[in-house]
């Protein structure tokens, strides 16, 4: 199962993110939106809507000092009671020397399901070298009940370059995951996830087509082709 705080912290955590949200609607310099619509909900490579489409959408509010909280929902395939991905994030980012850089720490709720809640800290620092933007970044969830008293590790990298005067980009990426959720086919081995595409805006509207891949040999994790479309409110 995916996984949680344990019942009090998970709590805490949530009264503790929903509050700063709160919060943040009143102090923030800016409040931004976003709706979406995907032909499969690929995380990390592996289908979490049962390779269908999924609605998407979010919430973000930034202090202006390098601080945002916010909020994120995916419909999703069943998880238990549940249809819904809710995600709720804080984090702090800034620039130095050349070099992007953010921290933070995310919630996945699945609301009317039990004992599939889990939580994860995030980190990632960026680069651009000539036209080439690139990223590398991590994200460890701790041992929690919901995991199965396991930890699970995620380390990537991710790219994008404009193709000239196109309007166009290409996007890629590649990341390795060991660990609660590094072994989908429970073959023994970890998970390598890849993707490579384009993407533009138009009439706007941010869209990418983007092919996705992974080692495990399963159903919900073999390769295919993703649409994408997003609008910033």
């Amino acid at each position: 199962m995916r996984a949680g705080f344990g019942q009090v912290s998970l709590m805490g955590m949530s009264v503790c993110v929903l509050a700063l949200g709160i919060s943040a609607q009143v102090r923030a310099q800016e409040v931004s939106g976003n709706v979406g619509l995907v032909s499969d909900y690929r995380f990390r490579g592996v289908s979490l809507s049962d390779e269908i489409f999924a609605i998407q959408g979010g919430l973000d509010a930034d202090f202006g000092n390098g601080f945002a909280v916010g909020t994120w929902a995916s419909s999703i395939d069943q998880i238990d009671n549940s249809e819904v991905e809710l995600d709720l994030y804080a984090n702090y980012s800034g620039e130095a020397q050349g070099f992007s850089y953010g921290v933070g720490a995310i919630l996945y709720l699945y609301p009317g399901s039990e004992d599939t809640s889990y939580y994860e800290f995030l980190a990632h620092v960026g680069m651009n070298t000539g036209m080439l933007a690139n990223t590398v970044g991590i994200a460890w969830a701790p041992e929690q009940d919901n995991l199965n008293d396991e930890d699970n590790f995620y380390v990537y990298y991710s790219a994008e370059a404009p193709l000239g005067e196109s309007g166009f980009s290409l996007l890629g990426g590649v990341g390795y995951e060991s660990g609660a959720f590094g072994d989908i086919d429970s073959d023994g081995d970890d998970k390598i996830d890849w993707h490579l595409g384009v993407g533009a805006a138009a009439f706007g509207v941010d869209w990418s087509l983007t092919y996705i891949d992974t080692s495990e040999d399963d159903d919900l994790s073999d390769e295919t082709i993703v649409v994408s479309l997003k609008k910033s409110l």
